[in-house]
């Protein structure tokens, strides 16, 4: 008789420890060690982040997708400042994933990437164009959308950046061996049919698939984010991009966290915040001096 407990015994510690890994699982995981915690945690699949050119000490984010069309305004230390609903695209078909900004004509553009492509079967991406949010906004509409495809099949990217001195998008693949960078002229973004986006270079081998790419707000150095580390290189303003990538990069090494998919040069060239795809969601700030 007691040689028949065993298996129920057996059964109900490895039920309770699965109902336990499930309940610590829904509390979330630890913070990095330095991060701070982002307060408004509807931001619980950070993909884009970028700094805003006008306000000091904030920052801008989305959700990857499947999420509501909403930009999170943040605080440098994950402090929640308010959200802005976005209006004027079919944002449930297609895949938000990176932000960038872009100056033209006294406007600072926000730019909305909608160029994910997990499995590579997208005819064409999308880049959507909006104002930034004053302060209090809650709402903003889309006023403009550049539509491209890639010259060499379609591709999965996460990581886009305006170059300041052409106006150019510069959007970098994730899952291709190297990753590929191409350039798409936003003064195309009137052409009605998609564009077809220009092969600039290869990166040198990364650690992990590409998630980030930006370029510092005083143009002197560009970096890209991975699953495993932070690469950055120098650059001069109006070098050729095939030529800065050609270097070798200095690689900083994140703090052990989950899905790095959110990165972003500060107002200060030398900060980079990075945050990830968890609850609670963490917000890290990298110094590079």
């Amino acid at each position: 008789m007691y040689r028949n407990r065993r298996p129920y015994r057996t059964l109900l510690f490895v039920t309770t420890a699965f109902v336990v890994a499930i309940a610590c699982a829904k509390a979330g995981l630890p913070l990095p060690a330095g991060a701070h915690q982002v307060e408004d945690r509807g931001l619980s699949e950070m993909s884009g982040l970028e700094a805003s050119p006008q306000h000091a000490g904030v920052l801008w984010s989305i959700n990857d997708s499947g999420s509501r069309p909403l930009l999170y305004r943040l605080g440098a230390k994950g402090e929640n400042l308010g959200r802005v609903a976005v209006r004027g695209t079919d944002w449930w078909h297609n895949d938000w994933e990176p932000l960038a900004f872009w100056h033209e004509g006294g406007v600072e553009w926000l730019v909305i990437g909608d160029v994910g492509d997990n499995k590579g079967r997208r005819d064409h991406v999308n880049l959507h164009g909006l104002r930034e949010p004053a302060p209090g906004q809650t709402r903003a509409d889309v006023e403009w959308t550049l539509a491209f495809r890639y010259p060499d099949g379609a591709r999965d990217a996460e990581g886009i950046t305006i170059d300041p001195l052409t106006g150019d998008a510069l959007v970098l693949t994730k899952r291709d061996k190297p990753q590929r960078l191409y350039r798409v002229p936003l003064s195309a973004r009137d052409a009605g049919d998609p564009v077809v986006a220009e092969f600039v270079t290869t990166l040198p081998p990364l650690s992990a698939l590409a998630t980030g790419l930006d370029i510092a707000p005083d143009g002197r150095s560009v970096a890209v984010l991975t699953y495993k580390g932070l690469y950055v290189w120098g650059h001069d303003v109006g070098e050729p991009w095939g030529a800065v990538f050609a270097r070798a990069p200095v690689r900083t090494e994140l703090p052990p966290m989950s899905k790095a998919e959110a990165m972003a040069f500060g107002h200060d060239p030398d900060t980079i915040y990075v945050g990830s795809e968890r609850i609670p969601t963490p917000l890290v700030m990298i110094s590079l001096r």
